[in-house]
């Protein structure tokens, strides 16, 4: 593989710079940030999570996730939704037993 040097004059390092901004403009990561931070209805939610709308107005009643409500009406904020279910991750015996290793040997009587 060979390198190659590029020589560039002010104008194309202006006209590069504007081209790589223009692309940053369209990159899907930012699409996607601006997606999560959408409000749901209790119909979109129960979609989104599998679940039946009296399955989500259970976990609402239990304040167990998070909901927004305004007047009558919930909604639900696509970024909490997605943190609150990464919040439910639960860990395999072994990460568990090899933090139980640690505490005892850092607790040793």
């Amino acid at each position: 593989m060979t390198k190659q040097v590029l020589m560039l004059t002010s104008d194309g390092i202006k006209f590069l710079a504007e081209e790589l901004a223009k692309h940053l403009e369209l990159s899907p990561r930012k699409n996607t940030i601006q997606q999560e931070d959408v409000f749901l209805s209790i119909e979109e939610v129960a979609k989104l999570l599998k679940l039946s709308k009296y399955t989500i107005y259970g976990l609402v009643h239990k304040n167990s996730i998070p909901y927004h409500k305004r007047g009558r009406r919930l909604y639900f904020l696509k970024s909490e939704i997605l943190d609150w279910l990464k919040a439910g991750k639960r860990e395999d015996k072994t990460s568990i037993q090899n933090e139980v290793d640690e505490y005892l040997l850092k607790n040793q009587l």
